[in-house]
């Protein structure tokens, strides 16, 4: 799962975004770079189709005349969305940050693993750009699932699994098999940001250890204010490399146990994600916060207290 505020015609507040030119049928990409088609996007009145109960949320389906969107609970914050007319193409720029990470790699990645799985627009990218690739999806909840298929077009295929779980329990079982991923996308999230559970060094260090020596992690995160050095904090306490690309508001984390080293020119990761030009990765300066962990991780207390507020360094 994934977030990203959109302003739709009723005024509600979204992040600027990139110039682009859509219509219900086409994409004209001539007035970039770089390429967006959040623009459009932010224009649109949606209205709610249907609503899905699920066992942890609410998964609400919000249609535009072009775009087809997924919220959990708030109709003004969508975990997904889906061009009509060109279901494959990726429509928000987070996504297209996230498999921009497979720039990195020394190679094109054999195992994949994909925490949370919105409206799948990932998974079915992967499935153009790696067909051959083995495919871990996980997912909390079965009503999301439901809706990228019954909605989103997704379908898995014979490579892909979908495993509807915790993602803490899939990662124990995956290190129990001693299995290892070349590429892991974190993009778990609920109605208000990444689970606290999910963001904790106990979770990454479980994380680092599926990752393959050459790998990397890549996440979606957009944390501000008083939570942001702290979560640089969490991830830096785990991975010695930690590198930065802002996707409009959105923020890219790519992680790794080696020096991060950009590979060759890929035409068709470009074509799908955007030029790697167009959104250049900074690292990470060093963080003096507290790590979270599962002892102490008030992420949403960080994420909203005031500028006045402080806890202690320990």
């Amino acid at each position: 799962m994934s977030m990203i505020g959109i302003v739709n015609a009723q005024g509600q507040t979204a992040p600027t975004t990139s110039p682009v030119t859509s219509t219900a049928n086409t994409i004209d990409t001539t007035n970039t770079p770089p390429f967006s088609l959040e623009n459009d996007l932010m224009k649109e009145d949606f209205h709610l189709a249907t609503t899905v109960r699920g066992q942890h949320l609410d998964v609400m389906v919000m249609e535009g005349e072009a775009f087809r969107c997924m919220s959990f609970d708030r109709r003004n914050l969508f975990q997904s969305c889906m061009l009509k007319a060109q279901p494959e193409v990726l429509a928000l720029e987070y996504t297209r940050g996230l498999l921009a990470g497979m720039h990195w790699l020394p190679r094109p990645p054999q195992r994949i693993l994909l925490i949370g799985m919105g409206g799948g627009s990932i998974p079915k990218a992967l499935m153009q750009y790696a067909p051959d690739a083995k495919v871990d999806v996980v997912e909390l909840d079965a009503a999301v699932v439901q809706v990228a298929q019954d909605c989103f077009g997704f379908q898995p295929t014979p490579s892909m699994r979908v495993h509807v779980m915790d993602a803490r329990v899939f990662v124990r079982q995956q290190i129990r098999q001693q299995q290892t991923y070349d590429l892991i996308m974190l993009d778990a999230f609920d109605h208000d940001y990444i689970p606290e559970h999910l963001l904790t060094v106990e979770f990454l260090s479980q994380i680092r250890q599926l990752l393959a020596a050459d790998g990397i992690v890549v996440a979606n995160t957009f944390a501000r204010g008083r939570l942001l050095p702290h979560e640089e904090a969490t991830w830096q306490a785990v991975f010695p490399s930690l590198w930065r690309a802002k996707r409009l508001e959105n923020d890219i984390l790519y992680a790794a146990t080696q020096a991060l080293t950009l590979q060759s020119a890929d035409d068709p990761l470009d074509a799908l994600t955007g030029r790697w030009d167009d959104y250049p990765a900074q690292p990470v300066p060093p963080s003096t916060a507290r790590p979270l962990t599962d002892q102490w991780s008030p992420t949403n207390l960080l994420r909203h207290m005031g500028a006045d507020f402080s806890f202690d360094s320990q």
